[in-house]
């Protein structure tokens, strides 16, 4: 009864009616975007003869705007209504997708198209990924964040784990131009679930104005908590959810195959959203979980890449979507939770730049491994990687330990002002504050 109570309460944000607007827009949305992303790799795989290096050009051209543009744009939304920037990114979106329908049914689509549309669609996602994770923070605040960035990752793997699969069935029976007309209308429920929220003017903060890039920078480089869900946020990415983009060379481009296990990877981080990630805000040793959550994430990721039945490969990374959610979750959350008012926007945006925006290099290396050695081998090495890596972040001292409190970072001196507790020499405090309040 106690694990049941436990469960219920972490729906409590939905009691809130903005939030209930806000979560059934994007679930609609993101049904959209995965068929999209679905469509694209299938149609790229197919137009560069079943070569995998394309699928790493495209997830490059994606993500390249996130790398360069993050740590600028992440200050928009602490400067400007996040609404607004969030309006305007999905009437761009929404533009990328019915011109890759026009493209597509038209049979004029060719790879240099979906690369330059590529581009447009990431610069807008470098504006609307900050903007979005403030603006959850302005809808929730402090008391709720964990669980609405819960609520949001099921809705995320409801979509995930029904997208791909629906994908690959339109694909397979109408073409790929059906996936982009859908997602082009669904960013209609966006707009109007913006609209119809009703949230009051967010005051911001008055160290916003002073703060920038390189405080920001030496704020990240000042704690070993943020370093490291820096560090567990790209370990995720580059080595994890970034192989998804080879999917379609591990199943040789079969469409049906794709969406399957595209799908059970969904359904394995839809799993966690729904039954497990309530019990994570719970846990004492935060450090500890996300790192050993990856290297679950690296191994089962190997066995996928590895396998030769689809029942053993739909199972591993069913698996591997088990770690991938509760790493997401933890990470996002937990940055969220600790993340001072007046960078939050910078430090999401600089967040998406190390995961989402090293995708890219992370997808283009495999691809190109994969041309030379076989996409099994490539894969799997990367799933090696991953394990490694996170056991190396492991080992910092204190970050086992570590355990977030809710005090926020300092905006401008990270683990220098007087601390309640004594730091060790790494700047973790196990398992005292991570700095004191700054002007609060």
């Amino acid at each position: 009864m106690n694990a049941l109570r436990i469960w219920a309460d972490n729906f409590t944000p939905l009691r809130s009616r903005n939030i209930r607007i806000y979560l059934a827009g994007q679930g609609v949305s993101l049904v959209g975007t995965f068929l999209q992303q679905t469509a694209l790799g299938l149609l790229v795989y197919h137009l560069s003869g079943g070569e995998a290096a394309p699928l790493g050009v495209l997830s490059f051209c994606t993500a390249l705007p996130l790398l360069l543009f993050s740590p600028f744009t992440g200050g928009l939304a602490d400067r400007f209504p996040r609404r607004w920037l969030m309006a305007g990114c999905a009437l761009v979106q929404m533009g990328v997708a019915i011109a890759l329908a026009v493209l597509s049914h038209t049979g004029a689509v060719q790879l240099g198209h979906i690369y330059a549309l590529a581009l447009v669609l990431g610069t807008a996602q470098s504006v609307n990924m900050p903007a979005q994770q403030a603006f959850c923070f302005d809808l929730a605040g402090l008391d709720q964040i964990r669980k609405l960035v819960s609520i949001n990752s099921m809705v995320l793997n409801i979509s995930r784990t029904g997208g791909p699969a629906l994908a690959g069935y339109l694909v397979a029976r109408f073409g790929v131009e059906v996936a982009f007309w859908q997602n082009g209308l669904s960013f209609s429920a966006v707009l109007l679930s913006l609209w119809a929220v009703r949230l009051a003017a967010v005051p911001r903060a008055v160290e916003a104005a002073k703060s920038d890039l390189f405080a920001t920078l030496r704020q990240i480089a000042g704690s070993t908590p943020l370093r490291s869900l820096y560090a567990c946020s790209a370990i995720l990415h580059l080595f994890g959810l970034a192989m998804l983009q080879m999917t379609p060379a591990l199943t040789h481009g079969d469409a049906r195959e794709t969406g399957l296990v595209l799908g059970a990877a969904g359904g394995g981080s839809l799993v966690y959203a729904v039954l497990l990630s309530p019990f994570f805000g719970r846990l004492r040793r935060v450090g500890l979980a996300l790192c050993l959550s990856l290297v679950w994430m690296g191994g089962w990721l190997t066995v996928a890449a590895l396998s030769a039945s689809l029942t053993w490969r739909m199972a591993a990374m069913f698996l591997f979507g088990l770690a991938t959610s509760m790493a997401m979750v933890g990470c996002t959350g937990t940055m969220q939770f600790i993340a001072p008012a007046a960078s939050r926007g910078r430090l999401m945006g600089l967040f998406g730049m190390v995961g989402f925006g090293g995708q890219p290099f992370a997808t283009l290396g495999v691809g190109l491994l994969a041309d030379r050695f076989g996409p099994a081998p490539a894969v799997a090495a990367t799933g090696i990687a991953a394990a490694l890596l996170a056991l190396l972040v492991l080992s910092q001292r204190g970050w086992a330990s570590w355990t977030p409190d809710g005090s926020p970072v300092s905006a401008a001196t990270p683990d220098r002002s007087a601390p309640r507790t004594p730091p060790d020499r790494a700047g973790c405090r196990t398992p005292g504050p991570i700095a004191a309040r700054s002007g609060s």
